[in-house]
């Protein structure tokens, strides 16, 4: 997300995420939102979906704007599903979580996109944080570190 918005937003906005589909109410509630709104589905993009849910940084529009970009940009990553982009994928994924009728709460984290530049849905439940009996499925989202040195950044613009 580096390239997009400041890095001080991401542990933010995963923060927003986990809380908006955590446990108990939280996920429930979602699970209520997608039956009467279809939020995700192929009619939406993540921009939007995010944007009704109000899931985006605060006081700040330039970074709201990167992470809408963010989002987008997602359109161009793979994913663990072959033959479906990063962006679609994180809309099916949690079209079919949420339709599912399952009330389990999903963790958002994030990956170095040098390693894997994939969205990732991990199906199986466990014990996600260590400091939680809570079982969750896991969405991860790959994230590159801005370059610091502006030239280099600029060199790599097409």
């Amino acid at each position: 997300m580096g390239r997009y918005l400041a890095d001080i937003y991401v542990g933010g906005l995963l923060d927003q995420l986990n809380l908006r589909f955590g446990p108990n109410e939280a996920i429930t509630e979602m699970l209520a939102l997608q039956k009467e709104f279809d939020i995700f589905s192929d009619k939406h993009s993540l921009e939007h979906s995010f944007g009704l849910l109000n899931v985006a940084p605060v006081g700040s529009w330039a970074n709201r704007r990167g992470w809408y970009r963010y989002l987008d940009s997602l359109r161009q990553r793979p994913s663990d599903r072959a033959g479906q982009n990063g962006h679609d994928r994180l809309i099916s994924a949690l079209k079919e979580h949420l339709e599912a009728g399952q009330p389990i709460p999903i963790h958002f984290s994030c990956h170095g996109s040098q390693k894997d530049e994939r969205v990732r849905f991990v199906r199986r439940l466990k014990q996600t944080l260590v400091y939680s009996t809570q079982e969750f499925v896991t969405i991860s989202l790959p994230v590159t570190a801005i370059e610091r040195d502006r030239r280099k950044r600029r060199a790599g613009r097409t």
